[in-house]
């Protein structure tokens, strides 16, 4: 009897997601917990795996399309079973048009052998653990001596990272038979961008790319709005229309911070932590926080109630390729200057390499963005909902500063502080700045807690 699978709610109240890969294709013999298909719900590339095992009888939406939780992505049955008869509408596009009944038909030529999922081993996926497919022992088709990349191996399963999957989409490189430089032959991203420089056997020449067109005025290209960027807009979209935004401005004086951080970084260096100036913000704002409870809440409309959080969970804004996403560091109250400094160091490189999940970019409680790393001085940052408080940095830059009647070049740090109107009084927010400045310009005061 085939079996109708429906997206699976993989947690946190997500409703929809967007399908990123296919690993399966009709008529294929999959095995249970076998992956399906790759899918992005909020930011995080999730493996979807099969709950039973069986013939790949139908699959339901493409590459890019949406689907909401609880529609049928997938039918597995027999082989020469007839799939189910009628099944639920399973894409919403953004206008808003449903696509008919029935199986999609999954784009590409030629039947594919079966793809098992590669991943680390011990990670856990959507149901179970899954394993780590053994090496099958050939040739890289890189060669990083002659620099020159053979043909992809007929059959031979790729180890590849979904975000370089969803790279390899867009250069036109056939990932699947690659073996790269990556350990254990992983493919990497300068494997693919080789690939596609070369021209490989089994790569297109021409990548994936915006549709061109014109309008009245001239050349124009449409981009789909799709994956990390979608989700961002929509969440910030959201965040203006329901809540009450104003942000206000201060400055810090961390020439002494700034000393601390560059005599520690040698020690730090040694145990493989890379310290900087967040990891003592972050620091500075846990301390604030728990003067200013209000800052650390979240405003519950419908029952017309402030929830203020009795932890710390401490999002930070990382810059992707893909678009901004906003991991946090669970417990922040809990760790050292160090244990921050190492935290945030993993969150960021989990985040590039789109390796997150999605818990860990749930339950935030503040928000900080760097926005001084690539440039600028002063912002007005767009709360993370349901959040309530959210601190921009600006770039550290020195200047003159007048200390007790006298000129002195001090390095300062701008910041912005977006809050919740509805929640948090202008005075609370000011009070809040002044104590953050305060832990910054003189961080004795963080070691004995005032």
């Amino acid at each position: 009897m085939a079996t109708e699978f429906r997206f699976p709610d993989v947690g946190e109240g997500i409703v929809e997601g967007e399908i990123v890969e296919w690993q399966v294709q009709v008529g294929e013999a999959v095995a249970a917990h076998q992956t399906l298909a790759l899918i992005e719900t909020d930011k995080a590339v999730v493996e979807i795996p099969s709950p039973v095992a069986g013939t790949v009888l139908e699959l339901h939406g493409a590459p890019g399309d949406v689907i909401a939780v609880g529609a049928v992505l997938a039918v597995i049955g027999e082989t020469g079973e007839a799939g189910a008869p009628e099944t639920e509408p399973a894409v919403a596009e953004d206008s808003g048009e449903i696509r008919p009944k029935g199986a999609i038909p999954i784009p590409g030529g030629h039947p594919r052998p079966p793809v098992t999922r590669v991943v680390e081993r011990g990670s856990v996926g959507v149901v179970g653990e899954l394993e780590e497919a053994p090496d099958d022992g050939e040739d890289p088709c890189w060669d990083g001596q002659s620099g020159r990349l053979s043909a992809p191996h007929a059959g031979s399963r790729a180890r590849v990272l979904p975000r370089d999957r969803l790279l390899a989409r867009k250069l036109g490189v056939a990932v699947d038979g690659l073996r790269g430089t990556g350990p254990d032959g992983r493919v990497t991203e300068a494997d693919l961008r080789r690939a596609a420089e070369l021209g490989m056997p089994g790569t297109s020449r021409t990548p994936l790319a915006p549709a061109a067109g014109r309008d009245e005025h001239g050349a124009v290209e449409r981009v789909p709005w799709r994956g990390v960027r979608r989700r961002m807009a929509q969440a910030m979209m959201q965040s203006l229309a329901e809540a009450a935004q104003v942000t206000t401005t201060d400055e810090a004086r961390v020439g002494l911070l700034w000393h601390i951080k560059e005599k520690e970084k040698p020690a730090a260096a040694a145990a493989g932590i890379h310290l900087t100036l967040l990891a003592f913000v972050v620091r500075a704002v846990v301390a604030a926080l728990e003067g200013e409870p209000y800052l650390n809440a979240t405003y519950d409309a419908g029952a017309e109630e402030v929830v203020l959080r009795r932890y710390c969970n401490m999002g930070v804004a990382v810059q992707t390729r893909d678009g901004l996403i906003v991991p946090n560091l669970k417990g922040a109250e809990q760790l050292s200057i160090l244990k921050l400094a190492q935290g945030l160091q993993e969150l960021s490189v989990r985040a590039r390499e789109r390796l997150l999940e999605v818990a860990d970019l749930r339950g935030g409680t503040f928000t900080i963005s760097n926005f001084g790393a690539i440039g600028g001085i002063f912002a007005t940052p767009i709360l993370n909902p349901p959040e309530v408080g959210l601190l921009g940095l600006g770039r550290v830059r020195e200047q003159p500063v007048a200390v007790d009647g006298a000129l002195k070049v001090e390095r300062v740090l701008p910041l912005s502080l977006t809050f919740d109107h509805r929640v948090v009084d202008g005075a609370t927010a000011q009070q809040f700045l002044n104590r953050v400045v305060g832990y910054l310009e003189d961080p004795d005061r963080l070691l004995v807690g005032h």
